[in-house]
């Protein structure tokens, strides 16, 4: 087969919308196995992606202009590999990551680099597994971003905002597995399911909810909106950790005010909220997703033992995509898959 088939994002605004195109297949670099997919992702940077969000930015790795194909992450099966991969053979059950560029996922077959996937281990399905490993990356360097690692984790007081979300809940399941409190931020409703992931605590967000909660937390991470970066820092006890943010105005930024101005408010907000951090703590980070060789290694490990997961939403073909993507937009419940 010498060629595949990708939904192609036309472009933002009233150029939007996605069509099913062929593209002609090449044969894998050295380093680099193909992969047909059995089912890819549509995480909510995509659909922002789809709105133009980001174009300035990630057109310095060639990932800003349309029309493009989507996606992040992947399930699948290998069908070619390069010629200095030993880790993969034909027909091995694989998921994986790729990083933002204009040849994403939501394709028939993937490209990627085998540093980048992981082997399915034996009796799993494959759709579930296509849903974690970009959510779980992005939730993974932000939990470090905060200081926070599988060695120092038992015992210390997480504070989680956007807990019952996709990086909250990955972010919940590890962190309790790796022997840490964590209290959750998260609607009412939500409840039950930040307290299956592993919460200790489920508290709900009102306007008075972070002073009430006090300045006792060793770390937090803020996965759910900008405008709360700054109460959360103050929920940090002295000598905390950190704290991560994966909801940051950078891309933003540069969208909206060019390189010099875009890069002038970004210094400028950094620096105005590291100085919220309390005495004794460093860590402040935030956080962009990249593919990141310990992250998967974690992964690996966590869906070895079943102590990862999300649950699955929709299942659309690559012809409806659009309907894929106004499902993340509407933020009804569940992940959302393409399948090729």
């Amino acid at each position: 087969m010498t060629s595949g088939t990708a939904a192609l994002c036309l472009g933002p605004g009233g150029s939007g919308g996605f069509t099913v195109r062929q593209f002609t297949k090449r044969r894998p670099a050295a380093d680099e196995i193909e992969v047909a997919v059995t089912a890819a992702s549509v995480n909510p940077i995509d659909v922002r992606r789809s709105e133009g969000y980001g174009r300035k930015l990630l057109s310095l790795i060639g990932a800003g202009t349309f029309p493009l194909v989507l996606g992040n992450d992947f399930a699948g099966t290998v069908t070619a590999v390069g010629s200095r991969v030993a880790t993969f053979k034909i027909g091995d059950r694989v998921y994986g990551v790729k990083p933002a560029s204009t040849e994403g996922t939501h394709a028939s077959h993937v490209l990627v680099k085998a540093v980048h996937v992981l082997a399915v281990p034996e009796g799993l399905d494959l759709h579930p597994l296509a849903a974690i490993p970009y959510s779980f990356t992005t939730m993974w360097l932000a939990v470090r971003g905060a200081g926070l690692t599988r060695e120092n984790a038992p015992g210390k007081n997480v504070l989680v905002h956007g807990a019952a979300g996709g990086l909250g809940t990955l972010a919940t399941q590890m962190l309790s597995a790796w022997g840490a409190r964590v209290t959750a931020i998260a609607r009412r409703s939500n409840s039950k399911v930040c307290l299956e992931a592993g919460a200790t605590e489920v508290v709900e967000q009102t306007d008075k909810l972070f002073g009430s909660l006090g300045r006792t937390f060793d770390a937090t991470l803020n996965f759910a909106t900008w405008e709360d970066d700054l109460a959360l820092l103050g929920c940090l006890r002295d000598g905390a950790l950190g704290h991560a943010t994966t909801v940051h105005p950078m891309l933003g930024n540069f969208d909206r005010l060019g390189w010099l101005r875009g890069m002038l408010k970004t210094i400028s907000q950094k620096k105005h909220h590291r100085r919220a951090l309390p005495k004794g703590a460093s860590n402040y980070a935030w956080v962009l997703f990249k593919p990141h060789k310990a992250a998967l290694d974690d992964l690996r490990q966590f869906v070895g033992h079943n102590h990862v997961s999300l649950p699955i939403g929709l299942c659309k073909p690559l012809a409806a995509a659009g309907v894929a993507f106004d499902h993340v937009r509407k933020r009804q419940p569940g992940r959302v898959l393409l399948l090729p």
